[in-house]
């Protein structure tokens, strides 16, 4: 076989970068939303932090004092009815948007308690979430690792059923 180099076919080679991107987007190794934020800047815009949780499943894991102290995974229904799954421990909950913030409460995990998280995309697909309140308290630093669409591992199921039929 005898190979036959063209004249010029290298010259315009970063004509075709654009694909790289779409490429990733496509194979799913990069989500395209985290793209659309300052990699480190806080998340403003409440509309698309609402179409990012609502309906959706993340995962994660809760840093203490720098080092992973547990991996989670939460499914958001888009009524505001949340699960949260932490280990083999599964909590019904609520979540909401207060501001630019994501806020939770989970009552069988702290009773009357409510956290509240600024989310900043990392522009890899990851998110840091910054807990507001005492920096000593067990919440205070999380990592959403990933984002994945409805509830793929049915977790609603969990707690017996669908997001219209969980209490809390």
């Amino acid at each position: 076989m005898r190979i036959r180099r063209v004249e010029g076919s290298h010259s315009g080679w970063w004509r075709s970068l654009w694909l790289v991107p779409a490429l990733l987007l496509a194979l799913g190794a990069w989500d395209g939303r985290a793209i659309a934020q300052d990699a480190g800047a806080a998340w403003r815009d409440a509309v698309a932090l609402r179409n990012f949780f609502a309906g959706n499943t993340v995962y994660g894991a809760n840093l203490y004092k720098g080092a992973v102290d547990f991996k989670w995974s939460e499914y958001h229904c888009p009524n505001g009815r949340s699960v949260y799954l932490r280990g083999s421990d599964i909590y019904r909950g609520r979540w909401w948007l207060e501001g630019s913030e994501i806020c939770y409460t989970y009552d069988e995990l702290d009773p009357g308690e409510h956290f509240c998280f600024t989310v900043f995309p990392q522009g890899d697909g990851t998110y840091d979430l910054a807990g507001r309140g005492d920096p000593d308290a067990d919440v205070i630093s999380v990592t959403i690792l990933g984002q994945l669409a409805g509830d793929p591992f049915k977790i609603q199921n969990l707690v017996g059923g669908t997001c219209e039929e969980l209490s809390s």
